[in-house]
């Protein structure tokens, strides 16, 4: 599991990196510069790869395992750092941020699938958090070595993939993908790995549930052939949209040449903003497991949309009005601390967890595909357009997106979402199926 969070702190590296790079590429450290457009596109194309590559990373890990997917594509990440080395066009930074992208997806696609799996049911919140957290952790570690030259940051970059193919080597498989080929005796060894024992009745329990869900041939089809599939489909689709939109994925980008001097340079407030995060994350780890993730993705959404509503009014008021904001210069960096807070207790993490809770093992591969799909054309579209709205509109307008997206979220947790902190995978099917059950019976008329 400390592999799974290392794996995502490499896509915190991802989405962060042009924050870190964009100074040095506008002053011309870089050794190159980049028009506005050429920027914009060197952002957005990660993305790209992050669309491309979750239905073929599906197919991939059903076939010859989770881990050993990981150790394949985690060779792109390493070559997208030496591109970026030596890289001096950008086309060259187009085909490195592709390549990135590309590992990015395979991270949020086959990792929470695993951590799903292999994770007992009353500590699968903590870890998941923790899993958020090293997203942070990896956007920090990109910020402070962007205090170093262009070539320096780009050399630091490269530690973590690489040690990240190293611990891969020594990962066992999911017991869950062994029993799917047949294999109990391996699956037995990864348990008892994994957890240190391995309790034959608990095993036999998985065994029963893979082997029920296997003899429903698992197609893309058949998620929305099952009521319960179905309502798990929509929960995650409609978070996936809401992770991504909410801004901290936008922040992440461009946030060195959002935010205004105020109490730091925006360098520094990208690190505090960072420590924020962390800190947010941790605390959010330890709540996951002690309360129900409904009430906590409810807090989360509205406290994230209420904090967006007022770094939009801020930036009206400084970019639309003649009215003097000197003397709350601060503001906008404050309001989005507290929107990472919010973002963190929930948002952040909650989403990747139900990838791997809500759906059978037959179709949980091709569900997770299709919600890396999702999150990937969201935080594209929001990137991309990041930059024609501030220029045309202004950078309210951005921040009024996201304050939405957190609304949408929060009306998605009173109508269909479902609790699933301290249950097996199996109890949570159940679960699914039964409201959607007790949902039907409802809009039958009486009589």
């Amino acid at each position: 599991c400390v592999t799974a969070c290392v794996c995502s702190l490499t896509a915190g590296q991802v989405f962060s990196w042009p924050s870190a790079s964009l100074p040095h590429i506008i002053r011309g450290d870089a050794g190159f510069n980049l028009t506005d457009s050429e920027q914009s596109w060197m952002v957005t194309i990660t993305f790209i790869g992050n669309l491309i590559s979750p239905i073929p990373a599906g197919y991939v890990m059903d076939t010859i395992g989770r881990w050993k997917t990981l150790l394949i594509f985690d060779t792109m990440m390493i070559v997208s750092w030496i591109i970026i080395y030596f890289s001096k066009v950008a086309w060259g930074l187009y085909v490195a941020r592709l390549l990135a992208g590309i590992w990015a997806g395979i991270v949020y696609t086959v990792v929470p699938v695993f951590l799903g799996e292999v994770v007992e049911a009353n500590i699968r919140g903590t870890l998941g958090g923790i899993f958020g957290v090293t997203m942070y952790v990896g956007a920090l570690y990109e910020t402070v070595s962007n205090f170093y030259s262009y070539g320096l940051l780009t050399i630091l970059s490269g530690i973590p993939p690489v040690m990240l193919l190293v611990a891969l080597c020594f990962m066992p498989e999911s017991p869950y993908f062994y029993l799917m080929k047949g294999k109990r005796g391996q699956a037995e060894n990864s348990i008892v790995w994994l957890r240190g024992e391995c309790v034959a009745e608990d095993l036999n329990k998985i065994e029963e549930a893979v082997m029920e869900q296997l003899a429903q041939n698992g197609s893309f089809y058949d998620i929305f052939t099952s009521a319960a599939t179905r309502r798990a489909f929509y929960i995650t689709q409609i978070f996936g949209i809401v992770q991504r939109a909410a801004g901290v994925f936008l922040l992440f980008s461009y946030v060195t040449v959002m935010l205004p001097g105020s109490w730091f340079s925006a360098k520094k407030s990208f690190i505090v903003l960072c420590l924020a995060w962390i800190g947010s994350s941790v605390t959010s780890s330890l709540l996951l497991d002690r309360f129900n993730r409904r009430m906590l993705m409810l807090i989360s959404c509205t406290g994230s949309c209420i904090s967006m509503i007022g770094v939009s009014i801020w930036f009206y008021i400084y970019e639309k009005t003649t009215m003097d904001v000197n003397e709350v210069i601060w503001l906008p960096l404050f309001l989005l601390m507290i929107h990472g807070f919010f973002y963190s207790i929930g948002i952040v993490s909650i989403p990747n967890l139900l990838q791997g809770e809500l759906f059978p093992v037959n179709v949980k591969a091709k569900a997770s595909a299709l919600y890396g799909i999702t999150a990937s054309i969201t935080t594209a579209i929001t990137v991309r357009l990041y930059q024609p709205i501030n220029y045309h509109v202004g950078d309210y307008l951005n921040f009024i997106i996201c304050a939405i997206s957190c609304l949408l979220g929060a009306v998605c947790v009173f109508t269909i979402m479902v609790e699933t902190r301290g249950r097996t995978l199996e109890e949570i099917q159940q679960d699914l199926l039964k409201k959607t059950l007790k949902k039907n019976l409802k809009k039958k008329p009486n009589g």
